[in-house]
């Protein structure tokens, strides 16, 4: 009895070390937060050397079984490094807007630039799909070395009314 006490408990163990906690997260405006703070900080302390880090598929930045993950654009609207879409990389992307003409990157930098961070909601096609889906992206401004960044990461189905009801003391950038 033991012995097989031993061997279930061991069995556990190493399922638990090939699955990180062997449990999945799932995808939150929370954990799109945490994690694009989370980037902003590693940048802050290394700069581009972070970008690798980040983009890694199988590192701490791409998240919730691979649903989430965190972007970097700069202020001039060229987007930096995208894990998902590296064609994007290196794209001047300010006059990209969403179905209800939001330019995306122009409200991100701006309530990064104004605010320091916060939450940009639009709508966007899920993966896939051709029809827009409510869309909210948490971003954050981030300098090193003279150089300024904006970190973000974001979740489909969550509206502005979502993100004021769960963080009431965060901006949220509004087309006014």
């Amino acid at each position: 009895m033991f012995k097989q006490s031993v061997i279930g408990i061991l069995s556990l163990i190493l399922v638990f070390s090939f699955t990180g906690t062997g449990f999945s997260e799932d995808l939150t405006p929370k954990l799109c937060k945490e994690k694009a703070l989370a980037a902003a900080e590693l940048i802050k302390a290394e700069g581009d050397a972070a970008l690798q880090k980040i983009k890694d598929k199988n590192g701490e930045f791409r998240f919730a079984d691979g649903a989430g993950y965190v972007w970097v654009h700069n202020l001039e609207g060229v987007m930096v490094m995208h894990p998902i879409k590296p064609s994007l990389d290196g794209k001047e992307l300010l006059d990209l807007a969403d179905t209800n003409g939001t330019l995306l990157f122009m409200a991100m930098n701006e309530i990064a630039e104004d605010k320091g961070s916060g939450w940009v909601p639009y709508v966007w096609p899920k993966p896939g799909e051709k029809d827009s889906s409510p869309k909210v992206s948490y971003v954050v401004l981030v300098n090193h070395g003279g150089k300024e960044y904006v970190a973000g990461a974001g979740i489909y189905d969550v509206t502005a009314d979502d993100i004021k009801k769960k963080f009431p003391n965060d901006p949220i950038w509004e087309d006014n």
